[in-house]
C-alpha cells in the first residue's frame, strides 16, 4: 500500500469519528487523495463515512453496507422463527418414488444468506443455501420425523422448526395378492 493511500484511510478514519465530510480524487498520474473540502477544478466524490473505504485492487474486493444483514449476523438476538408448512404434522404422504418435498416459513424475514439444514430422524439429510425447499428422494416407506434448522453462514444456527411426524406410504413390488381365487364348485 502506499503511502498515499495510507494517509487517506489514517485521515478517514480521525475525522469520521467529528462528524467531517470527506472529498476523494484523482490527479492526473493517478494517483488518490482525500481531502476535507472539495478541491476547485477537479471531479472528486464525497466518501461515506458509514461505510469502511474499499482498501484493494483486487477485482473481487467488494464494499458492502451492511455486512452483518447480509451475513445473518445481526439477527442472532432476534425472534426469528421456522416453521415446516409441508409436510404437515402427522400426515400420511403416498408415493411409490419416495420423493418428498419439505417447505418452510421463516418469520420475520430471512437473512439475505442463510442455510437450511433438514434433520430426518435425527440426522442431518439435506442442506441448501437461500431456498425454503428441500427435496429427498428414495425416502423410504414408514414413520418419519423431521426438523429445520435456519443456519447462519458461519453455521450459526439461528432457529429450529418443531419436531414435526408424518407417514409415507409405497407399495411394496412383491406384495402378496389381498384375495386369491377359489374354484366354483358346480
Amino acid at each position: 500500500m502506499n503511502l498515499s493511500r495510507l494517509a487517506g484511510l489514517l485521515l478517514l478514519a480521525s475525522l469520521g469519528a467529528h462528524g467531517a465530510k470527506i472529498y476523494s480524487w484523482v490527479d492526473s498520474r493517478g494517483i488518490t487523495h482525500y481531502t476535507n473540502a472539495p478541491p476547485a477544478g477537479q471531479k472528486s466524490q464525497e466518501i461515506d463515512l458509514r461505510v469502511a473505504p474499499l482498501v484493494g485492487t483486487m477485482p473481487q474486493s467488494v464494499q458492502v453496507a451492511n455486512y452483518h444483514h447480509l451475513t445473518g449476523t445481526d439477527l442472532k438476538q432476534t425472534d426469528l422463527a421456522i416453521t415446516l408448512i409441508s409436510p404437515e404434522a402427522e400426515s400420511t404422504l403416498r408415493d411409490n418414488t419416495g420423493n418428498i418435498v419439505f417447505e418452510a416459513r421463516i418469520t420475520p424475514t430471512p437473512p439475505t444468506q442463510f442455510d437450511l439444514r433438514l434433520l430426518l430422524d435425527g440426522k442431518e439429510r439435506a442442506r441448501a443455501s437461500n431456498t425454503l425447499m428441500l427435496r429427498l428422494e428414495n425416502l423410504d416407506r414408514g414413520t418419519h420425523k423431521v426438523q429445520l434448522e435456519l443456519l447462519a453462514k458461519d453455521g450459526t444456527i439461528l432457529a429450529k422448526s418443531e419436531i414435526v411426524t408424518f407417514y409415507l406410504h409405497r407399495t411394496r413390488v412383491n406384495q402378496a395378492a389381498a384375495a386369491s381365487a377359489t374354484p366354483r364348485k358346480g
